[in-house]
């Protein structure tokens, strides 16, 4: 190989890396800096064979009658948050300001509805009893709308802390 080839697969290969860090680093931003909203969960199995142990999570905003079937494949929705910082699909996102007590959330359309953020959450295997009392999931949401799941909450919307060892 020519030394050209050497040059471009490394440049090639360190702005792989540069996307990579680029990305990381807007996640740890949202953790530290976004917005908290709880969202309302629904039963599911806490369990994986191969993965270990996690909680597969559906949300009950998710099956809003609001939200029309001909949606678009992705985009944003208006969440309402009550005194709780728990969230209630009020409109599908426009041009208009947020209310006061408003938060845009992205969703992406999937064959079983739409999702807003992580369809997992996995904790520590052995742990799953910790979790069982899960109400809401935990999102941190950046102003553009980018959520991420940071944690669950009980029903007295404290977050569920994963056991010492």
């Amino acid at each position: 190989m020519t030394p050209l080839r050497y040059i471009l697969i490394v440049f090639g290969a360190l702005g792989i890396a540069g996307l990579f860090v680029s990305q990381i680093k807007d996640l740890e931003n949202i953790r530290r800096g976004g917005e908290t909203i709880l969202l309302d969960l629904r039963p599911a199995d806490p369990r994986a064979l191969m993965m270990g142990d996690f909680m597969a999570l559906r949300y009950a905003e998710e099956s809003s009658q609001i939200l029309q079937k001909d949606l678009a494949p992705s985009g944003q929705i208006i969440l309402t948050l009550d005194e709780n910082s728990v969230g209630t699909v009020s409109r599908i996102a426009d041009t208009s300001n947020l209310g006061e007590n408003e938060v845009r959330i992205n969703y992406v359309r999937r064959s079983r509805g739409i999702t807003f953020g992580a369809p997992r959450y996995y904790f520590q295997n052995g742990t799953a009893e910790t979790y069982q009392g899960a109400e809401y999931g935990v999102f941190k949401v950046s102003p553009s709308g980018r959520a991420i799941l940071v944690g669950l909450a009980d029903s007295a919307f404290n977050e569920i802390l994963a056991p010492k060892k």
